[in-house]
């Protein structure tokens, strides 16, 4: 924990700390930041120390139990990363307090307090911004911090200019400094989410040194390969237990539905159309052409002779209904208190 803490900001963390061991969420008071399944970040303020961002991490789900069983919990991790990017003489959040619990040996909660950072106004030139990512990155390659999830969010521009680097969760201490790999690497990352003329953004990366001429093409060819994965990754969370779905396993199958009570509406029974249309609904979504209609998804197992039903709230427009009705021939399917039908 920080030195520097008074006896007031120490019982402030001691209560946060007991309200989300107790509740998995911190109190009302703090204010949410972003919030996703199994990660929220939260802003607060402490009585001495002022302005501070806790990040929390409850383990909601089996396999994020079962990844952190041998590893160190998230908030501590993060920490040694950030203590290391510090001791390198790089821009990062101050660590204030690190909080996790197991138990029976299994991940329970993870709290890790930061020290808010004054920030500065951004200027508008985005290749100036990406070759300072770039510079930033390298320097985090040289002090032996390899992040390989780098990206444009991970910075942030602060009052006095410079970029300090966040989020390192994900980055690892590692010998070997800043190789070839790593920076084609560190390259294809930066500008996996970025939009405008790919070849010409590797060609500023190229100017600013991270990159040489004989690397541009195997970075353009890892960017577009890495878009079409990631594209491909959430066009499947409709069918995992994610931030906005929800995956039940039933007696008879699997039901996907959207996170939340379904609305009044009814369940129709078909066939792999019907897991068609859940799964181009989630394409369309990602396009940013419409917002999810169909509810939830049901598909039988298949030693019970498979089967799916689709789950349309009386809210559906008709042009939705008729474009799945048209693809096959399907019924009304019975459902009882919303469940899905036991006869699909």
């Amino acid at each position: 924990m920080n030195a520097g803490l008074g006896d007031a900001d120490r019982a402030v963390l001691e209560r946060w700390w007991q309200e989300f061991s107790a509740r998995g969420a911190l109190p009302e008071d703090l204010q949410l930041v972003q919030g996703r399944l199994i990660r929220a970040v939260h802003r607060g303020a402490l009585p001495a120390l002022g302005a501070v961002h806790v990040k929390t991490m409850a383990f909601p789900r089996a396999k994020d139990r079962l990844r952190y069983l041998l590893r160190p919990l998230p908030a501590a991790h993060e920490a040694a990363m950030l203590r290391a990017v510090a001791v390198a003489g790089l821009p990062c959040p101050e660590v204030v307090a690190v909080r996790t619990a197991r138990r029976a040996g299994l991940p329970w909660r993870s709290m890790l307090v930061l020290r808010t950072m004054a920030t500065g106004p951004e200027p508008g030139d985005d290749a100036a911004r990406l070759r300072d990512e770039a510079a930033l990155g390298v320097r985090l390659l040289e002090a032996g911090v390899v992040h390989p999830d780098l990206h444009g969010e991970n910075f942030l521009r602060l009052h006095d200019g410079r970029l300090a680097v966040l989020d390192l969760q994900s980055a690892r201490c590692r010998r070997g400094g800043a190789t070839v790999a790593r920076r084609v690497a560190l390259a294809a990352r930066l500008l996996q989410d970025r939009r405008g003329d790919l070849e010409a953004l590797v060609g500023e990366l190229v100017q600013a040194g991270l990159l040489g001429a004989e690397q541009r093409g195997e970075v353009v060819e890892r960017v577009a390969a890495a878009r079409r994965r990631f594209r491909e990754g959430r066009l499947r969370r409709c069918f995992e237990d994610s931030t906005e779905f929800e995956r039940r396993i039933r007696l008879s199958g699997v039901e996907h539905r959207l996170r939340g009570a379904l609305p009044p509406g009814r369940w129709i029974s078909g066939g792999r159309e019907l897991r068609e249309a859940w799964l181009d609904q989630r394409r369309r979504q990602l396009d940013g052409a419409e917002a999810p209609v169909f509810r939830a998804f049901f598909h039988k197992w298949w030693w019970l002779g498979g089967g799916a039903a689709l789950y349309l709230p009386d809210t559906c427009p008709e042009e939705s209904i008729q474009a799945v009705t048209r693809a096959a021939a399907i019924r009304p399917a019975d459902a009882v208190d919303g469940q899905p039908p036991e006869g699909v």
